[in-house]
């Protein structure tokens, strides 16, 4: 019988040193399983010490969290405000995009699939994979036309489904991870991929 996993979710910003001991911190609370954000520096490291502890205490690793930003940078905000959800009539770059435009889609797994190539071969088999909404905007989605027609738990089914499909092409056994926030009953447009199973909120 396979050993569940607990996790411990590791912020980009935490220090050299204050990796190290997050290490023993998860040792000590039972949890096996570090979670790196998709552009953490530990997935380009060779800082030998960490990866040897991290490898003495068997603690799996997985990739992702609220990683979102990630699939389509801010900065294209004044390039192509349309990548961008609205709010009111107007386009906004604060939190998430628009899902129902096909390049945001297109650029979502582009970007997914460099991201997932830097990463694959440190997370641990079975390989498993987060991505959540912005913390405390899990509604705060695109009101346009287009995407007026789903709700904000469908929009981010669009935009995970689009980086599940990505994950897919290098490894067809890994695990995306979403949130399942919806509490609609009648909202059932959107389903997710089979390499999709929902968390923990």
């Amino acid at each position: 019988m396979k050993q569940a996993r607990k996790r411990l979710f590791i912020d980009a910003k935490t220090s050299a040193k204050e990796r190290e001991k997050t290490i023993y911190l998860a040792v000590e609370n039972g949890c096996n399983t570090l979670v790196f954000s998709l552009n953490d520096k530990f997935f380009r490291s060779k800082n030998s010490r960490y990866i040897k502890l991290i490898k003495h205490h068997a603690l799996n690793i997985e990739a992702g969290g609220r990683d979102l930003p990630l699939l389509l940078p801010k900065r294209l905000f004044f390039v192509n405000s349309g990548l961008f959800r609205m709010e009111h009539g107007r386009r906004r770059m604060d939190h998430h995009f628009c899902p129902t435009n096909p390049k945001t889609t297109s650029l979502i797994h582009e970007n997914a699939h460099k991201l997932f190539a830097h990463v694959i071969e440190k997370v641990t088999t079975p390989r498993i994979f987060h991505l959540l909404p912005d913390e405390g905007h899990e509604n705060t989605w695109c009101a346009c036309p287009a995407c007026r027609a789903f709700s904000p738990a469908e929009q981010y089914l669009i935009a995970v489904n689009c980086a599940a499909d990505a994950l897919a092409k290098y490894d067809n056994e890994a695990v995306m991870h979403y949130v399942d926030f919806d509490t609609e009953p009648d909202a059932e447009g959107i389903s997710p991929r089979k390499n999709m199973a929902p968390s923990s909120k």
